[in-house]
């Protein structure tokens, strides 16, 4: 994925995702789009099959630095191995009708002209499953940034089981002010949390709310101050003795910080 310091007068960041021009002599705007990662970087279906190896590779932003946690465990039990994963992944996918976690790599979101899922046409998108190892963060431990923002997409997975419900989970509806909202909180590189943030990933709650989210949308990341690291989590009004049942995921791309330097 291309990442590139937006230098022009009218900087493209403002050309898409509507930011500020760069101001001589301000730290510069930078984003992360994810278009040239690597194909071992990818998740390999719409399940994500090399997601439960060692052939994934986690995403490093190398510019920047930046890492995108990720991690599988397995073990043996009763002559069965089993695994699983948590983190933050790459993927294309944009699979908007199969529901289940079968199909958990994909956006709830498809251009109806390319057929891509991405943010602004573009194929690449990050999926985040909750879970101790989905943090971003930077390879040298003394390095902080300001996060300017980030655009945010519900997963087919989730979606669909808010829409639909399902074994697990229910329908969300206006009747029962359902709602899922997601949790942005930054940490200096003390680990000592600069600020918090959250978004509706869907919302019943009033008449006028949106319900549930089915395309690209911005979030200012401005409240988490100058950050070395970014940790997520979920609140939702479907939510039993063994904590949330609506499923955990959620996508991002397009991210924006300012430069101190790279």
């Amino acid at each position: 994925m291309k990442s590139f310091p937006l230098l022009s007068a009218l900087c493209i960041a403002a050309l898409f995702v509507r930011c500020t021009p760069c101001v001589p002599g301000e730290p510069q705007p930078f984003v992360i789009t994810f278009e040239e990662a690597p194909q071992s970087a990818l998740a390999n279906s719409i399940y994500g099959d090399n997601l439960y190896e060692e052939s994934y590779t986690p995403y490093v932003h190398d510019p920047t630095g930046m890492t995108f946690g990720y991690a599988f465990s397995s073990f043996e039990y009763e002559g069965y191995v089993y695994s699983s994963w948590n983190g933050i992944v790459l993927s294309q996918w944009a699979d908007m009708y199969t529901e289940g976690y079968t199909n958990q790599c994909s956006v709830f979101y498809r251009d109806p002209e390319t057929g891509f899922g991405g943010h602004g046409n573009s194929a690449t998108f990050a999926l985040v499953y909750l879970g101790t190892d989905a943090v971003i963060s930077f390879e040298d431990p003394d390095k902080e940034m300001s996060f300017l923002s980030l655009f945010v997409a519900n997963s087919t997975y989730t979606a669909l089981s808010m829409i639909q419900g399902d074994m697990f989970c229910k329908t969300f509806s206006y009747e029962d002010k359902d709602w899922l909202k997601l949790i942005f909180t930054g940490h200096d590189k003390e680990g000592t949390i600069t600020g918090t943030t959250d978004f509706y990933l869907a919302d019943f709650r009033t008449p006028d709310s949106g319900g549930v989210v089915t395309s690209w949308q911005k979030v200012d990341l401005t409240p988490l101050g100058h950050v070395h690291s970014i940790t997520f989590s979920m609140e939702s009004s479907d939510t039993g003795a063994y904590g949330m049942n609506t499923p955990a995921y959620f996508c991002l791309d397009n991210i924006i910080v300012e430069n101190y330097p790279l």
